[in-house]
C-alpha cells in the first residue's frame, strides 16, 4: 500500500499545471488572457449583466472588472450600453465576435481535455471519476461536488481576496 501520498499529490498538481498551460496557449491565440476567460464566460452566460454583477459573482474587484471589460471591449468581444432604466448603469453585451471566441475557447478546452484522457478506456475513466469524487467529498463534503467552472473561479478569487486581507492585516 502506498503510504506516502506526496507522489500522487505531485501528479495531480502537475496535471493541473500543464492543463492550465495548454489552455493558456489556446487562449492567447484568441485575443484574451486566461484570467479574462471567466469574465467573458460569465458575460456569455449572463448577457446584459453589469460590472458590479460580474465582480460579485466572480469575487473580483470592480476595478479588475473595469480594466478587463475595457480590454475586452477594445478587442471587440463585448460592448457596453447604457441601461434604459438607470442611466448610471452600463449593461455588458456579447458581440458576435465575442460569442465566436467563447465557443472556440470552449472547443479548445475540450480538445485539451480529450488529449489529456487519450488512451483511457471507459471503465478507467469511470473508476477515476469515482476515485476523484470520493477524494473531493473527503476534503470538501457534498458541496464540493457542486462547483461549476465559474463557481470554481469565483471560489479561487474569494480565497485570494481573503489571503490578501490576511497579509495586509499582518503587515500593519
Amino acid at each position: 500500500m502506498l503510504k506516502d501520498y506526496r507522489e500522487l499529490v505531485n501528479l495531480f498538481e502537475n496535471t493541473h499545471l500543464f492543463r492550465k498551460v495548454c489552455i493558456r496557449q489556446v487562449l492567447q491565440g484568441k485575443r484574451i488572457y486566461d484570467r479574462q476567460f471567466p469574465i467573458l464566460n460569465y458575460i456569455f452566460r449572463n448577457d446584459g449583466c453589469t460590472q458590479v454583477e460580474i465582480a460579485k459573482a466572480l469575487y473580483i474587484t470592480p476595478a479588475s472588472v473595469a480594466i478587463s471589460t475595457k480590454r475586452l471591449q477594445k478587442a471587440g468581444l463585448i460592448k457596453k450600453e447604457v441601461d434604459a432604466a438607470s442611466l448610471r448603469k452600463n449593461r455588458i453585451l456579447m458581440t458576435e465576435l465575442g460569442k465566436e471566441i467563447v465557443k472556440d475557447c470552449r472547443m479548445a478546452v475540450r480538445k485539451a481535455d480529450n488529449d489529456m484522457f487519450q488512451g483511457f478506456k471507459e471503465i478507467e475513466l469511470e473508476n477515476l471519476k469515482n476515485y476523484l469524487d470520493r477524494m473531493l467529498v473527503n476534503l470538501a463534503g457534498e458541496e464540493g461536488r457542486n462547483l461549476t467552472p465559474l463557481a470554481r473561479a469565483a471560489f479561487i478569487n474569494k480565497m485570494n481576496q481573503e489571503e490578501n486581507k490576511d497579509m495586509e492585516g499582518k503587515s500593519k
